[in-house]
């Protein structure tokens, strides 16, 4: 018997006066969770669910929520809402964050995370869990907005983005696109030499010029073939891709890199060997969430606390090495994108062919290895 293997317990949830579109971004995070299997259910199949998540924001209000209430008198049924209930009621706030779901949900589950309208008195009662601000014993009863939960992001972001294929980024993926030995030159002076034969690359500059020629969008670069009976080739001291990944950071340096925009949706084709490249922030926990499902930039932003110029790094990195592939290229609203900058929108629901093609995406069966151990705390971190 493998005694390492944990106990998964199976909640059955079920959605009541929700749309495809939130229940998608709620299916995409209990993909990423391993220590509780959410099961969702059908409202006719008869099954007994555990959970019940109303969305109050929808044309019947509370009263979706009063009748999920008697229908369902054996689950926890929860509020889910922009702004807490007039009403006593287990309440989870939009919108959902990945790093605060799942706790959210086991309060929820073990009758924590009650928003309560009552008197002075009863409002000192435990209100913790999906609620941050909650009372403790000996402390004043907050007032309804002051335990209301806060996000304190920005649900509207506008980002930079840049073009790859100008400037050294540009002219190193356009030797490597020919597949012929080259030198680019800047001044007549060697910056690289690429041999895409044997992928490898001679850097001939330091790593601060480098970094500093990066940064640069208007430069006068030179490519010139390289001779078959060159012994430049013997100087080669890195390889294609640690020095595409490094080029594209330092590029990149916190905007999108085109074609991608905020609706796109992507997934890594395979794990990058992080252990050879250059070290970038989050790069192991976004690595465990997108070799598991696809998502576009607007719900990746939503569902994970991260740096939003670290998500775009990581994206440009591994976009530009060929890790991470386009799974739906959602169209631009031309008044929120330009050539120049997008705008992330977190608080507008997923577009149906973004649900779709996330959706679409069957979470992938790991092993119970290290690897797979190691995602998972990733993953619940």
């Amino acid at each position: 018997m493998n005694h390492d293997l944990p106990q998964v317990k199976t909640v059955k949830l079920l959605f009541v006066a929700m749309d495809e579109q939130q229940q998608a971004m709620f299916k995409m995070a209990f993909k990423m969770h391993n220590t509780t299997n959410y099961q969702v259910i059908e409202a006719g199949s008869g099954e007994k669910p555990e959970l019940v998540i109303v969305d109050g924001d929808g044309t019947a209000g509370i009263s979706a929520w009063q009748k999920a209430k008697g229908d369902y008198p054996g689950g926890v049924v929860v509020y889910f809402s922009k702004s807490p209930p007039s009403v006593t009621a287990p309440y989870l706030s939009k919108p959902i964050k990945f790093d605060t779901l799942f706790l959210s949900l086991r309060n929820l589950m073990q009758g924590n995370g009650v928003w309560v309208v009552h008197s002075a008195s009863a409002m000192q009662q435990r209100v913790a869990g999906a609620n941050p601000a909650a009372t403790r014993p000996g402390q004043p009863a907050p007032t309804p907005q002051a335990t209301a939960p806060q996000n304190n992001r920005a649900t509207e972001i506008v980002i930079p983005r840049f073009d790859p294929n100008v400037g050294l980024l540009g002219a190193f993926r356009d030797v490597l696109a020919q597949q012929r030995n080259a030198a680019i030159t800047l001044d007549e002076k060697p910056i690289l030499a690429v041999f895409p034969a044997i992928q490898r690359v001679w850097v001939a500059v330091d790593s601060d010029q480098l970094k500093n020629l990066c940064r640069q969008g208007n430069l006068e670069l030179k490519i010139k073939q390289i001779p078959d009976d060159s012994n430049i080739q013997e100087r080669a001291n890195a390889t294609v891709t640690s020095s595409m990944w490094q080029i594209a950071l330092w590029t990149a340096n916190g905007r999108l890199v085109q074609p991608l925009n905020p609706n796109t949706v992507f997934k890594l084709k395979s794990w990058p060997n992080l252990t050879r490249l250059a070290p970038l922030p989050e790069s192991m926990r976004l690595s465990a969430f997108l070799t598991k499902t696809s998502v576009s930039l607007n719900m990746l932003y939503k569902l994970m606390p991260l740096d939003m110029a670290d998500i775009l790094n990581y994206i440009a990195a591994t976009y530009l090495t060929d890790y991470l592939g386009i799974t739906q290229q959602v169209h631009e609203v031309p008044a929120a994108s330009s050539a120049t900058q997008a705008t992330v929108n977190t608080s507008a629901a997923p577009r149906p062919e973004q649900v779709q093609a996330a959706s679409s995406q069957q979470p992938q069966k790991t092993s119970g290895g290290l690897l797979s151990r190691l995602m998972k705390k990733l993953l619940n971190k």
